[in-house]
């Protein structure tokens, strides 16, 4: 386990960065950090956040691509969490409106499908039990950033990070029904979503892609947390950020960015960002 003090050294810097915007070195080249250091770190970021006055609203999974040593060109999708705080957490009224960059570092976007928890899924849930304990699900566009100078990127560091999170834009938010949360599973499977910038389409995903139906995220995001007790298991009125169906792309100011949803009753976002 990381020494506390040194936890509590890097949590200031990267609060302190985030701040002003600007990249940092690595912490990893700095000292061999563990999985489970990198989220004492971001425990420690967590508690400064929360006595500043942020509150936890949810959490967010995604997944670090790094190629596997024993075969060239392979490449081992590795999921991590985050925590979702209300200051980064914003509804977008009539899923449009603007977004300003102007505290953020190289920042990109990605889609994602958001849901809510009403209910308090079972120990051991399984897909069906956790899709049962959805309230709502809406889509969304996550705003990463990665704050330091590494050419390359290392899980540690991205955990470590903010979990590489700056923001999460959400469209209108559509409860689901209980029939619908027997059959979400095979729903989520035949959607897609597309992403373009000035009307531009950049990128798609579909949820028959490998690890992008949200309720499988859901679940390894749930088994995740069941095997780190030292950290809170999902509670209810969770907002879930299920991890992006898109590449992420660079955005910049005075672009404007369009999703469009096919297969879910879902509203597309048309977010405007700005310096």
């Amino acid at each position: 386990m990381l020494m506390t003090g040194l936890a509590n050294r890097y949590a200031h810097q990267l609060i302190q960065a985030r701040e002003a915007a600007e990249f940092i070195p690595s912490l990893s080249s700095r000292y061999p950090l563990t999985i489970g250091d990198a989220y004492e770190i971001a425990a420690r970021v967590a508690e400064i956040r929360i006595a500043e006055g942020e509150n936890i609203v949810g959490r967010k999974l995604d997944y670090f691509l790094e190629t596997s040593s024993d075969r060239i060109g392979k490449k081992n999708r590795l999921p991590f969490w985050s925590w979702l705080f209300d200051s980064g957490v914003r509804f977008m009224e009539n899923s449009e409106g603007d977004f300003s960059l102007r505290h953020t570092s190289a920042p990109f976007v990605e889609t994602e499908i958001i849901f809510r928890l009403g209910r308090l899924p079972p120990e051991g849930a399984t897909i069906g039990q956790l899709a049962a304990c959805i309230e709502w699900m809406a889509h969304g566009l996550e705003i990463t950033e990665y704050p330091f100078q590494a050419a390359t990127r290392s899980l540690v560091d991205t955990i470590a990070g903010f979990g590489q999170h700056h923001a999460l834009l959400v469209g209108e938010p559509k409860i689901v029904s209980e029939g619908s949360r027997k059959s979400l599973y095979a729903v989520m499977e035949c959607a897609s979503l597309s992403l373009a910038c000035n009307n531009v389409i950049r990128t798609a995903g579909f949820g028959s892609s490998p690890c992008n139906n949200p309720l499988q995220g859901l679940l390894i995001l749930y088994q995740m947390l069941a095997n780190m007790p030292e950290f809170s298991p999902l509670q209810v009125g969770d907002i879930i950020a299920t991890g992006t169906w898109t590449k992420p792309l660079p955005i910049q100011p005075g672009e404007v960015w369009q999703t469009a949803v096919s297969g879910l009753p879902l509203s597309g976002l048309t977010v405007a960002f700005t310096a």
